[in-house]
């Protein structure tokens, strides 16, 4: 038994050492495992606050947009609005300056008594070509030239068009604020007419109304024709 003990001896020897090399190895293998974990983490968590932190960008400027859009919009209508209010407001004025002075000056069909004798001034009867009320267009007014101008200008020559939000309407773009005001005052049978359905003849009777009562205001961009 004796003679056998160096060999059992070196063999627990060699066993320790292949423990002692395993042993040595484990710690590194086990504190990189949970390294690599834990930097994955680290990875999907700065992704998941970027994405969203992108979603809020986009749908903050997504809003801002979506708001900035509608306040166009509804500046263009509401200017649009008050370009009517404001030509329908000085339609009215003048009318109404036209009114008064047709009330202070005697028209020529006064009965007798009440006309001054002849030997008063002339300068306090009007003269006979003086009602401006029975005038569509002043002396010396636009062409035919200069109206088929405005009217392209206006609706490319068409009786019947119309704007694209349908406020305007006819050769002319009548809204029909105006164009029922200006009947009221020279043709009251086209009140409530459609401007666009109105016969040409009604339309431009109704345009040169219109001009010798504000002149080419009525039309902002294209009343230059009438120039």
């Amino acid at each position: 038994m004796i003679g056998h003990m160096p060999g059992r001896s070196a063999t627990r020897l060699l066993a320790c050492a292949v423990v002692v090399s395993v042993v040595s190895l484990l710690p590194s293998a086990v504190s990189a495992a949970p390294f690599s974990a834990l930097e994955g983490r680290l990875d999907v968590a700065e992704f998941s606050e970027r994405a969203a932190s992108y979603a809020f960008a986009y749908s903050n400027h997504r809003a801002e947009a979506l708001d900035r859009a509608e306040e166009l919009a509804h500046e263009g209508h509401q200017a649009e609005l008050e370009e009517e209010q404001r030509l329908a407001a000085l339609a009215v004025t003048r009318a109404a300056e036209r009114a008064r002075v047709a009330t202070t000056v005697p028209p020529t069909t006064v009965a007798p008594t009440t006309v001054p004798p002849t030997t008063v001034a002339p300068t306090t009867v009007p003269p006979t070509a003086a009602a401006p009320t029975t005038t569509l267009a002043p002396t010396g007014g636009p062409s035919a030239e200069q109206w088929a101008a405005l009217r392209h200008c206006e609706s490319g020559g068409r009786y019947d068009a119309l704007s694209p939000t349908g406020a305007y309407r006819g050769a002319y773009q009548f809204s029909p604020a105006t164009w029922d005001w200006v009947a009221g005052v020279v043709n009251p049978s086209l009140v409530g007419v459609d401007p666009a359905a109105a016969a040409p003849a009604d339309q431009d009777a109704q345009a040169l109304a219109l001009y010798d009562m504000s002149g080419p205001s009525p039309w902002p961009w294209c009343g230059v024709h009438l120039q």
